[in-house]
């Protein structure tokens, strides 16, 4: 579900079964018969570092495997948005390397959530520092063939060409530096099992993504006054088109927004809330991720066994 904010009805946190982003920059807007809004079917295993966060065999929330260790190929940490999991953690699983949740495939590794630890300013009326960091029963092997690397995908779905499957299916996604900005219009891609309209029922069992640009702040935070919705630059950011017409949904909260970078594709954003999905003039607002690298690392340093 898209958590309902305190503050105006309408905002909707994209975790608990909902999230309001998708992936991959495509010439036309619409398709509104298919999950995140306006969006396309990710290539298998083009987004080898996400994972589903389910309960009782449900799709809730999205999230990102990051490394925990230099020297070690595994991870037993996953990072989402705080609202996914505020309200408890019972019964949730992580499974990575996931296209079609329909059709389990051998690349698929589920494990138990067994931690989840949300940021301690995390305010679930404002949706402020809406980050958490989840612990595994067991770690989830990366594959071999990206040994120290993170971010690496074979093949980020950009257009509507002919699907190609991706040969990584396990990766940890990087984490930008601390305190980096990503600059105005730089093409970002979000990717869940969401919803793809606004109302919508159903999530989607295949994973689809979009590209939405990363807006300049003032901009954003003009738009969100008009709701009473404070952004807060440093926590938050804003991605999407003015228009609307592409954006995440309930469902793909706790997923990532990244941003290729010259290693890998970088974490940039953690799908938080909106003003319904794909609005004109009401963009989807992401976590800051790199506002909270020093609070990520030390979570890992605690609650991380792979060593």
């Amino acid at each position: 579900m898209r958590f309902m904010s305190g503050v105006v009805v309408a905002v909707g946190l994209l975790g608990c079964g909902g999230s309001e982003i998708e992936q991959t920059p495509i010439e036309t807007v619409g398709h509104t018969d298919q999950e995140i809004v306006g969006g396309v079917e990710a290539r298998p295993n083009s987004h080898p570092w996400i994972v589903s966060l389910q309960q009782d065999g449900s799709h809730i929330c999205g999230g990102s495997l990051v490394r925990v260790s230099a020297t070690q190929e595994e991870s037993d940490i996953v990072l989402t948005a705080a609202h996914c999991v505020y309200d408890g953690y019972f019964s949730v699983t992580a499974t990575a390397g996931a296209h079609d949740l329909y059709r389990p495939t051998s690349a698929q590794v589920t494990a138990r959530v067994t931690k989840a630890v949300y940021h301690p300013q995390y305010n679930p009326d404002t949706t402020l520092n809406d980050i958490a960091v989840l612990k595994l029963d067991k770690p989830i092997k990366f594959d071999t063939s990206v040994a120290g690397a993170c971010g690496q995908s074979s093949g980020m779905r950009r257009n509507l060409a002919p699907q190609r499957a991706g040969g990584n299916t396990r990766v940890p996604v990087c984490l930008p530096a601390s305190g980096e900005r990503v600059a105005e219009n730089t093409m970002a891609t979000v990717a869940g099992w969401g919803l793809t309209r606004e109302g919508g029922s159903d999530t989607s069992s295949i994973l689809l993504q979009v590209g939405v640009p990363v807006l300049r702040h003032q901009d954003v935070a003009n738009s969100y006054r008009s709701q009473k919705i404070f952004i807060d630059e440093n926590a938050m950011l804003g991605a999407g088109y003015k228009k609307g017409g592409k954006d995440a949904c309930q469902g793909d909260s706790g997923g990532p927004l990244v941003v290729k970078g010259s290693q890998g594709y970088v974490l940039q954003g953690i799908v938080s809330f909106g003003v319904g999905c794909a609005r004109a003039g009401l963009p989807g607002i992401y976590t800051r991720v790199s506002n909270y690298i020093p609070w990520i690392h030390k979570q890992i340093r605690s609650l991380s066994a792979v060593r």
